[in-house]
């Protein structure tokens, strides 16, 4: 018998923290939703700006864009031979097919995002939103591979197109960030990467990066003359971003081929360049945010394949507040995933 209710972390605007609710309603499935069990959800950067007032979200909803699941209800009109009762599923968190309210990004109308997401028992989900999952792919990996997965893919491969040779400059060795730099390796790239913390610099080196670097450190080695073709920054703040102009600056101009900034991340800072700067120099910025289906489906065949290297940790549900003070205060090196406790 499906549960009517089920444990969710629910965000409420104006609160810092998300409220635990035991028994957060299960709405009925619409004829083509289909209800799954959540097996694990990613915690993002991107919700602790929802919890920080950057997003202005004015809706009640369940946090958690970043999932994978079992289907344990199927709505009438969904297509029993596709989706698998029982099977595993990645989520992407939005299709082609997704628009934004009030004239607001599209993503901020999506699964987590706006909609009832994965931080609870149950995610009722539509069946062009899910990806099946290669065997030999475990829960919290297939749910990373959702959204730090799918981004960091589409940066490295789509935005900053890499290619054998290229020299890459990775800023934010965090959920996103240690998968890019396998990515750029899988694509025949050197990697460099640039992170304030030990530990991530030490793990960058470990997933195959030739240098890791503090700010300083960087700043220096470009004052010396280092130079990168392409930069991708899951920062994106003003000290990465003028770091990363110093390291493709001094680059020459070769259309097409040109230097490339690539920006993933979110900050509320506004980075200042000017015209001048960026014609002279020939570099080409581009903003980078999440990727298509096919995106998802080639990041879950490399983590099958044991080609990329999830660095993932595992919490309980209950705990999602504490790993969102974690990633507050920048203290996770890869990524965490809370798993719901869900008897069904």
């Amino acid at each position: 018998m499906t549960p009517t209710t089920m444990l969710a972390a629910v965000y409420v605007p104006g609160n810092e923290r998300l409220v635990l609710d035991r028994h957060y309603p299960i709405r009925n499935l619409e004829d083509n939703e289909i209800l799954l069990n959540v097996s694990a959800a990613g915690v993002c950067h991107t919700d602790v700006a929802f919890l920080t007032g950057v997003s202005l979200d004015t809706r009640k909803f369940v946090l958690g864009h970043e999932a994978c699941g079992v289907p344990v209800k199927l709505g009438s009109k969904v297509d029993s031979q596709a989706v698998e009762i029982g099977k595993l599923y990645s989520v992407l968190t939005a299709d082609g097919c997704t628009h934004g309210i009030n004239g607001g990004p599209a993503l901020l109308d999506s699964i987590g995002l706006g909609k009832d997401g994965a931080y609870a028992q149950f995610l009722i989900v539509t069946q062009d939103l899910l990806v099946p999952v290669p065997d030999g792919v475990p829960p919290e990996v297939a749910a990373i591979a959702s959204d730090a997965g799918v981004t960091a893919y589409h940066a490295v491969q789509h935005a900053a197109n890499v290619k054998p040779g290229d020299k890459v400059l990775i800023f934010g060795i965090g959920g996103l960030g240690h998968l890019a730099i396998q990515y750029a390796k899988h694509f025949g790239a050197t990697v460099y990467v640039c992170d304030f913390k030990p530990a991530a610099r030490k793990l960058a080196l470990e997933l195959g990066a030739t240098e890791a670097f503090n700010l300083i450190e960087l700043s220096n080695k470009t004052a010396a003359g280092f130079t990168v073709d392409t930069t991708i920054d899951f920062i994106a703040n003003n000290q990465t971003f003028n770091l990363a102009m110093a390291a493709l600056r001094g680059n020459s101009v070769n259309f097409p081929s040109s230097p490339t900034l690539v920006l993933v991340g979110i900050s509320a800072e506004n980075l200042v360049f000017n015209s001048f700067d960026i014609i002279g120099s020939g570099v080409q910025i581009h903003p980078s945010s999440y990727g298509p289906r096919s995106a998802l489906v080639a990041a879950l065949d490399l983590f099958a394949k044991g080609s990329v290297r999830a660095h993932v940790h595992c919490e309980p549900l209950e705990n999602v507040n504490k790993v969102i003070d974690e990633l507050r205060a920048f203290e996770i090196t890869g990524r965490k995933v809370v798993i719901p406790h869900s008897k069904a």
